[in-house]
């Protein structure tokens, strides 16, 4: 069956039964015009006829060639990205270092103070022996001094 394209001023004059069956004839001659589209697009894709094993030679020779020339592009975006990572992970890590430190030193303050002490307990022996020493120094320069002056 012939069906014309019907245009919207000529279905205006059918009625909803004929415009019914009209668009439901309308499909059929879409989809046969798509792939008479389609056929004649491929068919002209196709290149010349080359001998056998040229076409998939060339193809492999493309390919080597586009992944040796991607290989800077992607060793770049390699180390852009791990350099981004590394970045973030400092970001994300640096709270928690300072949280961290401070943790420490709190613990670690009682330590610190007994050791104070401890080294002060170790050197108060030796302070009194030095004080001593300088006292007894003193002492006989001060004799010295004297007795020079009642001479």
């Amino acid at each position: 069956m012939a069906t014309e394209q019907m245009t919207p001023e000529t279905t205006e004059h059918l009625t909803p039964e004929m415009q019914k069956q009209q668009g439901e004839e309308q499909p059929e001659v879409q989809p046969q015009a798509e792939l008479q589209g389609q056929e004649q697009a491929q068919q002209e894709a196709q290149p010349a006829e080359q001998p056998a094993g040229v076409g998939s030679a060339l193809a492999g020779t493309l390919q080597q060639q586009i992944a040796q020339a991607l290989q800077p592009v992607l060793r770049d975006i390699q180390q852009q990205m791990a350099q981004s990572v590394r970045q973030q992970m400092e970001q994300e890590l640096e709270p928690v270092r300072q949280e961290l430190h401070q943790q420490i030193d709190q613990a670690l303050e009682p330590v610190r103070q007994e050791l104070r002490k401890q080294i002060d307990q170790a050197l108060e022996p030796m302070r009194q022996e030095l004080q001593k020493q300088v006292d007894q120094v003193l002492q006989q320069e001060v004799e010295s001094a004297v007795g020079a002056l009642f001479r």
